[in-house]
């Protein structure tokens, strides 16, 4: 299973609040480049956050469109 939630570092530590994972599980971490206003992808509301773990575990059921067929629809538009 994948999820998206948000944290934020104290002392020197990622916490992310109301979150339980499993000792063991491994992370990704992206760094918001703070210093960038452009950058603020990675603050995601309540709302986003939701609707990217409801495509995510689409893509994992298998209902995403294949890699293949969306780089052959991105070369027609592009050529």
């Amino acid at each position: 299973m994948t999820s998206v939630f948000s944290a934020k570092v104290k002392g020197g530590v990622i916490v992310a609040d109301d979150v339980d994972l499993p000792e063991g599980t491994t992370v990704t971490v992206t760094v918001d480049d703070q210093d960038d206003p452009e950058d603020d992808y990675a603050e995601l509301t309540a709302e986003e956050a939701a609707e990217l773990e409801a495509a995510i575990a689409a893509a994992d059921r298998g209902e995403g469109v294949p890699w293949e067929t969306v780089r052959d629809e991105l070369r027609r538009s592009h050529a």
